[in-house]
């Protein structure tokens, strides 16, 4: 069990960002201890570096975090409810079930790419009216040299 300030050295997140996640609910301490002592274990950790990953890598909001997590948890607890049976008929059925849940995840994921490649796209086209505005610039303002007889 770590405290919060080991925590935030292991994930790069302030202790102030895992406080607010625990106050909105992406995050609830393992135990508490006397003094209001906050203590987190491994899942706790890998969960704030989801988060965290979430939010810088993807860009996802809060709401959308929010979202992924319930996704994650469900499609964890089908992956359990797989793993906990030999009986191929109900890990099949567990499988139908988890299928819609990942494509649901995947959904999600798929229009912040859309919104991150349109961006792109947009960037890409001023960096090419750019490239034709130089080049039209170039070929006005000319080195003085350049203007010169070749014979001189």
């Amino acid at each position: 069990m770590l405290r919060i300030g080991d925590v935030a050295d292991a994930t790069g997140l302030t202790q102030r960002a895992i406080r607010y996640y625990e106050e909105i609910g992406l995050l609830a301490p393992t135990d508490r201890r006397t003094g209001a002592n906050r203590r987190y274990d491994q899942p706790d950790l890998e969960r704030l570096a989801l988060i965290k990953r979430l939010r810088e890598d993807v860009g996802l909001t809060l709401a959308e975090i929010r979202t992924f997590l319930e996704i994650e948890e469900l499609r964890r607890v089908l992956q359990s409810e797989y793993h906990a049976s030999d009986d191929p008929a109900a890990q099949l059925a567990v499988l139908d079930r988890a299928e819609p849940v990942v494509r649901r995840r995947m959904a999600m994921l798929e229009r912040k790419l859309t919104l991150v490649a349109d961006l792109r796209r947009e960037d890409a086209a001023r960096l090419e009216r750019i490239a034709a505005l130089r080049h039209e610039h170039q070929i006005r303002v000319r080195p003085a040299d350049a203007r010169l007889p070749a014979s001189v």
